[in-house]
């Protein structure tokens, strides 16, 4: 698999509300539009699915847990690197996240109070009430710390989500629901979180998938979105008409969803179900070197591991890498997405 991740395309003007981005870019398509991507689906599930069958039957015998799971996190850590999606598995991390993480963990619950209608004039005390709400004390906690550290830390995250007021709810908008596939009866798992949806078929509008991106844009966050498609198009019946990768300083890219993108995204699945399922019974794991690295519980150990660059002042783990600078970082999630199967 490619463990590349390149810059990804650009992105709009971050002054316009979410809505206005999303009106702009379904003007365009056909009536038929959502039509015509919804004719591949089934092809795409069977695919998946004998590809699936086929990956559970070599776990048979070999002492695998009943249930493998390939939720989205673990599908971009197989594109990153074999050796360290097996030691992540393995070895879990059951830190909090790290500063940017812990930035984008914040984004998510403005926007979700944003798209509530909630006020934000106490950034901090708004994030930890709902954190709280959550049942999230450790992420709590983690805030408390980085708040002390700097009072200001999640500041700038607050403009940008004024672009989230105001969704009407003709719309319906949906924060933080799932989209899971079950495969091969139930043997073979994928899940994700959605950050946001509006519309869809129950509405009579067309479906658009919201991803919010604390960072940089990224050629993996395009194939995050796609995966979403693919989910939503096998839970719904019909895919979403657009994907949305919003960013608070850098706006939202829009890509409308068709044969191609949901064809891409069933190919990666299937390639990390396979892969997946080899690994577990003892494929020895190949190695792909990258940012990736300063969160592997390998790198002390593996030869192929990039060197850590330590900035003036950067927190290190004990007994392990660096944590990542702000561009890289690697986004901190519930584990198997918080989706629970």
């Amino acid at each position: 698999m490619d463990g590349s991740d390149t810059p990804a395309d650009d992105v709009g003007d971050p002054s316009a509300t979410l809505l206005a981005v999303v009106e702009a870019a379904l003007e365009p398509l056909g009536s038929d539009w959502v039509e015509r991507a919804a004719a591949v689906l089934p092809d795409l599930r069977a695919a998946v699915e004998a590809r699936a069958t086929a990956a559970a039957e070599l776990l048979d015998g070999h002492g695998v847990e009943a249930v493998a799971r390939v939720p989205k996190s673990r599908l971009a850590d197989l594109q990153r690197c074999e050796r360290s999606a097996r030691a992540r598995y393995l070895h879990p991390d059951d830190r909090g996240p790290g500063r940017a993480a812990l930035r984008g963990v914040a984004l998510d619950r403005f926007v979700l109070l944003a798209a509530q209608g909630s006020p934000l004039s106490a950034p901090t005390a708004e994030l930890l009430s709902v954190l709280d709400a959550q049942g999230e004390e450790g992420l709590c906690d983690q805030v408390i710390e980085a708040v002390a550290e700097d009072l200001a830390v999640f500041d700038d995250l607050v403009d940008p989500t004024e672009a989230w007021r105001d969704l009407p709810d003709e719309w319906w908008p949906r924060l933080q629901s799932a989209a899971t596939a079950s495969l091969a009866g139930g043997r073979i798992v994928c899940s994700g979180r959605l950050d946001a949806e509006l519309g869809g078929p129950l509405v009579g509008r067309p479906g658009v998938v919201v991803e919010v991106k604390s960072g940089a844009p990224r050629q993996a966050h395009v194939e995050e979105v796609a995966l979403y498609a693919l989910l939503v198009g096998w839970r719904d019946g019909v895919p979403p008409a657009l994907v949305v990768r919003w960013y608070p300083f850098h706006g939202a890219a829009v890509a409308p969803v068709d044969a191609g993108s949901l064809s891409s995204a069933a190919a990666r699945l299937g390639d990390a179900v396979e892969t997946w399922a080899q690994l577990l019974v003892g494929r020895t794991p190949s190695e792909s070197p990258g940012p990736w690295c300063r969160w592997c519980p390998d790198a002390p150990t593996c030869p192929s591991a990039a060197p850590v660059q330590v900035s003036v002042g950067a927190p290190t783990s004990a007994g392990g890498p660096a944590e990542l600078p702000e561009d890289d970082e690697v986004e901190w999630e519930p584990p198997d997405d918080g989706v629970g199967s």
